[in-house]
């Protein structure tokens, strides 16, 4: 037998060793790939419409771009197509004569770009500026799919170029839909053939004789939407039918829309769009292994990043220099005055009302080509004209060059293809706009000159090129014969017209309105609502004069109406009531809803009406109603809560806490009437704060995000918007997190949560972190309920006197009941000896016991928080929080916790959510509620994100940040080491993070293997400085290390614990792999030592873990029954702190790499 065993050892060690050789030849080869997008001419760091510096600018990516080649890896650097024109700078230069190399060429050559696809503003400027662009540019421009008249190419449809080792193919893509988007002249002997077809027969070649190793498409094109409007161009946006339909390409990067696309994975293909206007640079990271020269590479890996540019970027010098007579001759050129608005030119209702902004660019229009109609879109709705007006001001906004052609009259305004957001309005005619009407059916009432407009006339119509080219889906626009056309831009049109009128007084004529008339207003949401649920009649709504002063028989009315009071026995109480208002007159005065008023000889109703007495009235048609009022002389807070979303900006000054003298509009009125009839509720929801009262930064854009003082601004101006309407609740994981937090066991929360006006929050599992005693004083201090209806005593059954199942409070006169759960698995979450005295029920067999029973008691609303997680794996969601929304029947809004992530849905029309975690986002939940039926109407569900730099700072909050702060700031800054490279974390598979606790866990107690549980690591550790507060923020648990004795059998036992439930355990001493695929308890393939020996099944092992592991914490049954277990009292922060010093000792930097100790089947490690 110990010969056999002997030659057993000595033959696995001879393969052992044949094998090495084979690992040893694998070749790895790497590529970067850097890409813009969009440029429009951005080549500087300056804003040239408010002329001060911006965080953009070629001349900040240059600089990016030389960190990047610095690194050393083979670098491509490619821009994704519209780098010509819609900047103030390239405008200045054709404007100027366009001495000199095209400046976005010069300095994309400078750069030294590998190949840009062309865009479709690569046309603009027409086929000569075109052909000098292009001949200026050191580097090939891209597009398979554009052809010339005989069907030659008209660009280069691909290039190939070296990088390193590797072979990378470029194919470039432009948009289908360039003929409807660009001036027709300008693509004049040019023909776009099929795109992807196109693309499909280059990749091929570049796959086949060109023996390319990598196949990147560039594509100006957009990833399409999946609710694209009406009236989109066709075939404008094919990029993820790109990415699904070519076969061979490895990397899409797409352009056009603007938008931000950091990394989508599209089947095998990677895709990524960096923005526009040099404010984004895009990098993709490839790893490429062949085990043999004569193979082929294949991709090992890759990693897509898109990286905002911020102001700390400094610009390169040589760009900036090159640009400077450019950018000098541009900043003054736009200082020009042009002419001096004696008052404000403006459109304060946007596209939906008739203007002085509006009517400059159709007097513009209409004075430089003679037509007799001008159609033209509102560019910019915020824009304001005021004083001297620079030709920067004008720059401000996006106008198009116009174009006048014949038009056949009504189908300019009526055609139904045309889409609502490609709104245009026309000047020379007048006409209505009935939004009630059918698409088609819109336009009424049109007159030229007075006189109705009939199918036959024809008109002489301005229009912009766009729309000249049928942009926006104005077809017939297309088909019409054109007259005359000019190169100049709108721009330019108005900037001369300026010149020539020299003072505007800001009048203009009037010549459509919006049907119905309030539409434009501020109160068009609260009329919409009373229309929509039949409180007014429609027929009522469409002609309000909203800004007329209302009167008191308009009041009268509306609240009759919309509860539907009204007597058919008239009283004949007041000789000056019309007989159409006495009905609803009585039924006021019958159920005593108008107090004093009902007395006297005269009512007065054509006197206006006062706020006092609409508040007066309208709290007491709630009395006669039965809503939730509290004292009966008089419920100041019912009263404010009717002015939620009242503009008082005109037609009343702002209104003081007590005194009301004003008179309203009939807008105002009727919103009043809407806050009365369907009270706003607002409902505002965080969780899993876990004692973050510093911000942090968000990833991908380096903005401030989250932390005390944004949470609080936050709060204060969401519940601003619904003061006496709102709710504010927590998903609870409160205190444990920081040191701020946990030095002082989570006090600065309960005293931040206070000060904010929570009023309800659910008990997570790390509450119980410190024990349940000090969860209860943390509770005593509480101002507001911590509530967990199935978390009971294990001895009786009773929930703890500390604990509540749920909450009511009233908010517009609307009762509101909060019921909290815990996460019914909590005992295997937390440390299981802080909870053996709780039980934790089954959450939706409490709920559904609890919620009949809060209905009966006259919830009209019912809210259920809980810790209670979701998963959302490939887009969908799924788990304990949409369980409970479909099976708990009676609660109209779920808001959940514990996973950390953003998720928002609905089931049968009931929103649930989770806000993330760490203050950084907020959920909100509008609802308008019918207290008369008992019931919500509306839902509308959405989060926040709460960025630091969006609000102006809370400035108790920050006040009381620097109190908490006080001593820990200095000891969370001490500095221990130096990390040469950025750690991260993750629950799939192996993380550096991960490698680094649990070398420090095995070291500090001297044993063969370490255990740490993905989920108790709760921070990256970045590259630099690593501080005492950084091992914190990985590590901010009071976990301390156990050691045990386990034998390999059990080793690999206590690893299937926990893939059985998804986790992956980080491990030290020893290397393992598995496939999640597989069966439970087989999912373990390989489990070895560190020098790659099998773990002998009947060997014992110290192994050290933490202690919510050894206690059975995360389902890990077997280290919970594991032999001589012994509770070192090492903390495992304190072990990772000491494990650190030392490896930095000297001046070292601290540089850990996954070494692959954890493989998953098909998947990478994560992490450096």
């Amino acid at each position: 037998m110990s010969r056999l065993g002997t030659i057993s050892a000595f033959a696995l060690a001879a393969l052992a060793l044949l094998a090495a050789p084979a690992a040893r030849a694998a070749e790895e080869a790497h590529l970067t790939v850097l890409h813009t997008t969009d440029l429009h001419g951005a080549l500087t760091a300056w804003d040239y419409v408010s002329d001060r510096a911006a965080p953009s600018g070629l001349s900040r990516i240059a600089t990016l771009v030389k960190r990047a080649r610095a690194e050393g890896a083979p670098l491509l650097l490619l821009d994704a197509g519209d780098a010509l024109q819609g900047s103030p700078l390239e405008a200045i230069w054709h404007e100027r004569g366009a001495e000199g190399p095209e400046p976005m060429m010069a300095a994309m050559s400078r750069l030294g770009y590998d190949a840009m696809a062309v865009g479709n503003h690569e046309f603009s400027y027409g086929p000569d500026a075109r052909r000098r662009a292009r001949a200026d540019a050191t580097f090939p421009w891209l597009a398979a799919n554009i052809v010339g008249a005989d069907g030659t190419p008209a660009f280069a449809a691909s290039v190939v170029r070296t990088a390193g080792a590797l072979k990378v193919g470029i194919v470039g893509i432009t948009t289908p839909a360039t003929p409807a988007l660009e001036d027709s002249a300008n693509l004049a002997g040019l023909r776009f053939v099929p795109a992807i077809e196109a693309a499909q027969r280059e990749v091929e070649r570049l796959r086949g004789a060109e023996h390319c190793d990598v196949v990147v498409l560039l594509a100006h094109t957009g990833y399409e939407a999946p609710d694209a409007p009406a009236g989109d161009v066709p075939d404008e946006n094919i990029g993820g039918a790109l990415a699904r339909r070519l076969t061979g390409v490895d990397l899409v990067i797409l352009g056009h829309t603007h938008t931000v696309i950091p990394s989508l994975e599209v089947g095998t293909t990677l895709v990524t769009q960096a923005g526009s206007h040099a404010s984004r640079l895009g990098r993709v990271d490839l790893t490429l292994t062949r085990s043999a020269p004569t193979e082929r590479w294949t991709i090992a890996s890759r990693k897509a990043t898109v990286t905002a540019v911020r102001d700390s970027v400094a610009p390169d010098p040589d760009v900036e220099a090159a640009a400077k007579p450019l950018h000098d001759l541009t900043r003054a050129a736009l200082a020009e005055t042009l002419a001096f608005a004696a008052h404000p030119i403006a459109a304060p209702r946007g596209r939906l009302e008739d203007g002085a902004l509006w009517e400059l660019i159709q007097r513009a229009q209409l004075d430089a080509t003679g037509a007799d109609v001008s159609l033209a879109a509102l560019p910019d709705p915020t824009l304001r004209l005021a004083g001297a007006i620079r030709r920067r001001d004008v720059r401000s906004a996006r106008y198009l060059a116009p174009a006048p052609y014949d038009f056949t009259g009504e189908r300019a305004l009526t055609d139904s293809s045309v889409a609502g957001f490609q709104f245009d309005a026309a000047d020379g005619v007048g006409y209505e706009i009935d939004l009630t009407r059918p698409a088609g059916q819109r336009v009424v009432h049109l007159v030229y000159q007075g006189k109705p407009v009939t199918p036959e006339q024809t008109f002489k119509v301005a229009v912009n090129s766009y729309r000249m080219n049928g942009g926006g889906g104005f077809d017939a626009i297309r088909r019409a014969p054109r007259l005359w056309r000019t190169p100049l831009g709108v721009r330019a049109l108005i900037e001369a017209y300026l010149r020539k009128v020299g003072t505007l007084d800001g009048t203009f004529n009037r010549n459509w309105t919006l049907l119905p008339d309030y539409v434009a207003g501020p109160e068009r949401a609260s009329v919409d609502l009373l229309v929509r649920h039949g409180a007014l009649p429609r027929e009522d709504a469409m002609r309000l004069d909203p800004a007329e002063i209302a009167r008191r028989g308009d009041l009268v009315y509306w609240i009759a109406r919309a509860f539907g009071w009204r007597e058919h026995r008239l009283s004949g109480a007041f000789a000056d009531v019309p007989d159409s208002l006495e009905p609803w007159l009585d039924g006021l005065m019958r159920r005593h809803a108008l107090g004093q008023a009902q007395g006297g000889e005269h009512f007065e109703p054509f006197a206006p009406v006062s706020v006092s007495l609409a508040l007066d009235w309208c709290e007491g048609a709630a009395r006669s109603a039965g809503y939730a009022l509290s004292s009966p002389l008089g419920d100041a807070a019912f009263r404010r809560g009717l002015l939620a979303g009242v503009d008082m900006g005109a037609g009343g000054r702002p209104l003081g806490a007590h005194v009301y003298l004003d008179s309203l509009t009939r807008g105002q009125t009727l919103t009043l009437v809407a806050n009365l009839r369907y009270p706003p509720i607002r409902v505002l929801e965080t969780t899993d704060f876990h004692g973050a009262i510093q911000p942090g930064r968000e990833r991908g854009t380096g903005r401030p995000i989250g932390g005390s003082v944004a949470l609080a601004s936050w709060i204060e101006h969401l519940r601003a918007e619904n003061p006496e309407g709102t709710v504010l609740v927590d998903g609870g994981d409160l205190f444990q997190g920081t040191m701020i937090s946990n030095l002082a066991f989570g006090r600065p929360v309960v005293e931040q949560m206070n000060a904010l006006g929570y009023a309800a929050a659910a008990i997570g599992n790390h509450e119980f972190d410190w024990t349940a005693d000090t969860l209860e004083r943390r509770i005593d201090a509480m101002r507001f309920r911590d509530l967990g209806a199935n978390m009971v005593l294990a001895k009786n059954g009773r929930r703890p006197r500390w604990v509540g199942s749920d909450t009511t409070v009233t908010r517009h006169g609307v009762r509101i009941a909060i019921l909290g759960l815990c996460y019914p698995k909590t005992p295997t979450v937390t440390l299981a000896a802080n909870v053996t005295q709780f039980r934790f029920l089954d959450d939706s067999a409490t709920a559904v016991q609890r919620v009949p029973a809060l209905r009966r008691a006259g919830a009209e609303v019912v809210i259920g928080v809980g810790h209670i997680p979701a998963e959302t794996p490939n887009g969908r969601v799924t788990g304990d929080l949409p369980r409970l929304a479909r099976g708990v029947p009676g609660v109209d809004v779920w808001l959940g916790g514990h996973s950390h992530n953003r998720v928002i849905d609905e089931v049968g029309g009931i929103p649930f959510m989770i806000a993330g975690s760490h203050g950084e986002l907020v959920a909100v939940c509008d609802m308008r509620v019918d207290p008369v039926a008992h019931r919500v109407l509306e839902r509308r569900a959405r989060l926040v994100t709460v960025y630091g730099d969006s609000l102006p700072p809370d400035s108790a909050m920050q006040a009381r940040v620097a109190r908490w702060s006080q001593g820990v700031n200095v000891i969370a800054a001490s500095v221990i080491g130096r990390n040469a490279t950025t750690l991260t974390r993750g629950r799939e598979a192996e993380s550096t993070v991960g490698d680094l606790t649990t070398d420090a866990m095995r070291v500090a107690v001297q044993a063969d293997i370490a255990l740490q549980n993905s989920g108790g690591l709760r921070a990256d550790l970045p590259e630099g400085d690593i501080t005492v507060g950084r091992i914190y923020e990985v590590m901010p648990f009071d976990n301390t290390i156990v050691t045990m004795r386990l034998t390999g059998a059990e080793m690999k036992q206590v690893l299937e614990d926990g893939l059985k439930t998804g986790r992956v355990c980080q491990v030290s001493g020893i290397r393992y792999a598995f496939d999640a695929s597989r069966p439970e308890m087989s999912r373990v393939t390989a489990l070895t030592d560190t020098a790659g020996a099998a773990l002998d099944p009947a060997r014992g092992y110290l192994v050290a873990c933490n202690n919510f592991m050894a206690s059975g914490g995360d389902d890990y049954a077997t280290l919970a029954h594991a032999r001589d277990a012994r509770d070192t009292a090492v903390l495992v922060r304190d072990a990772l702190d000491r494990y650190v010093r030392r490896r930095c000792a000297g001046g070292a930097a601290l540089d850990v790499r996954a070494d692959g100790r954890v493989t998953r089947a098909g998947r990478a490690p994560s992490g450096n």
